[in-house]
């Protein structure tokens, strides 16, 4: 009752708002006429019986078509924007169709006593959308899909819950498959895009909200703890399958974990497949759809509630009881994929108190509930070791053993060609610094960077035996133009910092970069003997420029010759980053003629991580936290190349002998708020030493591919001066040295020296093919727990407050919401 009051009131609220703007922007002038008005060139028949003409045939959008309605920008007559949501990658589009994708539509959000996914788009999202395609008060939106009928029917319910009038909206029955089988000519290549003149218009132009439509993790416990058996006011249905609603299938998690605590379905609840309400691909006739409704139980009496996993395949569901039949029903976006995390069991993973309101235990079926903590083995898919394409694959890791050093170590491809490379007998020396000494550690400031662009070193080449400074901006070609950077800051593109190359008995990706490929960067940058190198970067994670400052130390550049700005671009005047490049003279230097060579201890091969684990020196420091539990380390190969496995493993997770794990986070003062300032070296310090980590013996710093083991490198190098080494074959080289006699998905040969899956070198070894599926966290808020589930609507309630915020103007957006001349509208779509 409280869930019908409260949205009675909000519209209630809404209205005389609007009455209110509405005197306001007439005495103004202004305002009001931004609603829809019913079409008149795209009021179709209605098709199958279906009480209303949402549903539209490929004739009728061809004809659109042929009217020059779809994309119409002339200014006369009504508009079409064809929306195709989530077709496959590379597929064929219907010409002047616009994509969107499951970030433009859909959200992460908190609601109830914890985070959800997917949920309905915020409106800033939707105002982005809307606004990119092109859409306003004139436009018939239609909805098609070259996947699954479900993705379509997912973004009408989108645009329905935002307040688009059915008149407005329409779906293509059989979706692009049918569109293409009868007018094959007028299909186009997926990157033959249209590019729509972007509008201004918002959410907040329309009445209302229609959070009618959708029912909320709180609205949805207060519909079940009711006696749905016998209930005349609801009935719910679950789309999942029926293997999911008898609870003999585990629900998958989707915010972090593998599955839900409990599957099973409400007492009273109906099972009906999405499937069922089609017929070779397109929706079956109203009559038959109702009848598939009605033999469940339901009436036009009854208000009905869907749900399936994701909130995806229970939209065909709300489709065709909003769109066909024309009667009450609301999604629940949340679905089980939330509900099923709300339990009390805590010996099944429940979260809840025993008696807290929100759990959903004492509401199930009990013929069907199940709870799935340790029910379901889940062996990962393990990725190739690749080592027929070794070049020249190293036979073992030792001569010997020689416990008191590494002098038994066979030295590696690697370091054994970039050793070669640059041998440390070249002639050329670095000059020391003179304009620069007044920053004598590697972290500067804004003011000291400042300092040097204000004393004109930025790019001096007017005499190359001068003091320059680069300045090096280590992020991706599109953020160093969209997030702009420093003035006079050069792109070193994160892309081609790491390389594939051999080592040990097979490839391993993100290595070091090979002396002829340093070479053509350091050269491109224009960075000589007499330059000072500054490295910052508008990229949101620290291990990028990390990973630069690791490869200039690797291949002998001294310390006093780099810089990292602390809190990279962040630490710099907002308003003063630009988008114009700066003109880079080319130099000539190559590290093969340095005096100082690659300094080979700065990183640790595979067989030299090998051999001081087995003898106990130094520590193996995980920096990613600890990542020992199963399904922590993804594969990085893309292979095989005709169709590369994405969702595969390495063999073995765990942590090696002596070993410890501490999270790069950690080391700046708040990483996940976007604050890249690091902490100060004795705040480090103290983190460090509770993890084990002291400074008085080699720390070996590794993770998944080596970049976030270069963020442990610089802060133990530059910050703490403390002996260490990287080792960027990391984890994804490690975890997949096991051999075939495991079983576990190894695939060195039986007794091969190489392996690292034993006592020798593991304290703690967990192979990803005896994975057993975990159950997702709640994580439940505190505060939220104390509320009761009909009081909780934190969705609905930030998505009112966000419609009814009056817009800018009459036809725009304010505030968080995307506008004209963002930069975030138009363009190809």
């Amino acid at each position: 009752m409280f869930r019908e009051v409260e949205k009675s009131f909000r519209k209630l609220s809404l209205l005389l708002l609007m009455v209110a703007v509405a005197f306001l922007l007439w005495g103004c002038g202004g305002g009001g006429g931004s609603s829809y008005d019913t079409p008149a060139e795209t009021n179709n028949e209605a098709v199958g019986g279906s009480a209303t003409n949402v549903v539209i045939e490929p004739e009728t959008l061809k004809t659109w078509m042929d009217d020059g309605l779809v994309g119409n920008e002339t200014g006369f007559g009504e508009k079409v924007v064809i929306v195709d949501f989530r077709s496959p990658a590379e597929s064929d589009r219907i010409k002047g169709a616009c994509r969107l994708e499951a970030a433009d539509l859909t959200a992460t959000r908190f609601e109830g006593v914890g985070d959800a996914a997917p949920l309905v788009a915020t409106g800033a999202q939707m105002d982005a959308a809307i606004q990119r395609l092109g859409i306003d008060e004139n436009t018939t939106i239609v909805f098609t899909t070259g996947g699954s009928a479900y993705l379509a029917t997912r973004a009408y319910w989108t645009f329905r819950y935002w307040g688009f009038p059915k008149e407005r909206l329409k779906f293509l029955n059989g979706g692009n498959a049918a569109f293409a089988a009868e007018y094959s000519t007028s299909m186009t290549a997926y990157d033959d895009a249209p590019t729509p003149t972007a509008s201004t218009y918002s959410v907040r132009n329309l009445d209302s909200i229609n959070d009618d439509l959708r029912a909320s993790i709180g609205e949805l416990i207060e519909i079940i703890k009711t006696d749905l058996t016998t209930s005349t006011a609801d009935i719910v249905f679950d789309a999942r399958g029926d293997s999911y609603y008898n609870g003999t299938k585990a629900t998958s998690g989707l915010v972090g974990g593998d599955i839900v605590v409990v599957d099973g379905h409400p007492e009273g609840g109906q099972y009906l497949s999405q499937a069922e309400l089609f017929t070779d691909g397109k929706f079956k006739t109203a009559a038959e759809i109702e009848t598939l409704f009605t033999d469940k139980g339901w009436d036009a009496g009854k208000k009905v509630t869907v749900y399936c996993t994701s909130g995806y395949s229970a939209t065909p569901l709300f489709f065709a009881i909003d769109a066909i039949l024309d009667a009450d029903v609301q999604l629940h976006d949340g679905s089980w994929s939330q509900t099923g995390k709300y339990s009390s069991n805590s010996a099944a993973g429940g979260e809840l108190g025993a008696t807290s309101p929100w759990a959903i235990d004492r509401y199930l079926d009990a013929a069907t509930y199940t709870y799935n903590q340790g029910l379901y083995p889940g062996p990962l898919k393990i990725e190739t070791l690749d080592a027929a394409s070794a070049v020249a694959p190293q036979p073992a890791p030792f001569t010997a053993d020689v416990p008191a050093d590494d002098s038994d170590v066979v030295q590696s491809q690697v370091e054994a060609a970039d050793g070669d490379y640059a041998d440390g007998t070249g002639t050329v020396s670095f000059v020391a610094p003179s304009a620069t000494t007044d920053t004598p550690t590697v972290l500067i400031s804004q003011a000291e960077l400042q300092a040097m662009i204000d004393a004109g070193l930025v790019n001096n080449d007017a005499d190359p035996a001068t003091e320059s400074v680069v300045i090096l901006d280590v992020t991706s070609s599109a953020d160093y133009v969209a997030k702009r950077h420093i003035p006079g800051a050069q792109l070193w593109n994160y892309v081609g910092q790491a390389i594939v190359r051999t080592e040990g008995p097979a490839p391993a990706v993100n290595l070091v970069l090979d002396g002829a490929s340093m070479d053509a960067r350091i050269q491109a940058a224009g960075i000589d003997e007499n330059t000072t190198i500054v490295i910052t970067s508008s990229a949101t994670a620290t291990y990028f420029p990390s990973r630069a400052y690791f490869l200039f130390r690797y291949w002998g550049f001294p310390k006093e010759r780099i810089k990292v700005l602390n809190g990279y671009n962040g630490a710099w005047p907002q308003a003063e980053l630009t988008v114009e490049a700066p003109t880079i003279t080319p130099s000539t230097l190559s590290v093969a003629d340095l005096d100082t060579g690659a300094q080979l201890d700065t990183r640790v091969s595979l067989a030299e991580l090998m051999d001081a684990v087995r003898d106990g020196r130094g520590i193996a420091v995980d920096m990613r936290g600890d990542k020992s539990a199963t399904k922590s380390t993804a594969g990085v190969f893309s292979l095989p190349v005709d169709a590369p496995v994405t969702d595969d493993y390495v063999v073995f997770e765990g942590t090696p002998k002596g070993g410890t794990s501490f999270s790069w986070k950690n080391f700046n003062v708040d990483y996940d708020g976007g604050d890249f300032t690091f902490e100060d070296a004795a705040t480090i310090e103290a983190g460090l030493n509770a993890a084990g980590v002291d400074g008085s013996e080699v720390a070996y710093s590794y993770c998944r591919t080596g970049y976030i083991a270069s963020t442990g490198f610089f802060v133990l190098d530059a910050i703490l001066d403390w002996p260490v080494m990287t080792y960027d074959g990391s984890w994804s080289q490690w975890g997949k040295m096991s051999t075939v006699t495991t079983d576990m998905g190894g695939e060195l040969p039986d007794g091969s020296t190489w392996a690292t899956d034993s006592a020798t070198y593991m304290d703690v070894i967990n192979y990803n093919e005896d994975h057993i599926k975990v159950v997702e966290p709640l994580n439940a808020d505190a505060d939220a727990l104390l509320l009761a589930p009909a009081d909780a609507n934190q969705v609905e309630d930030a998505d009112y407050e966000y419609q009814t915020t009056p817009p800018a103007d009459s036809g725009s957006s304010s505030d968080d919401a995307p506008t004209a001349g963002s930069g975030d509208l138009g363009g190809n779509c």
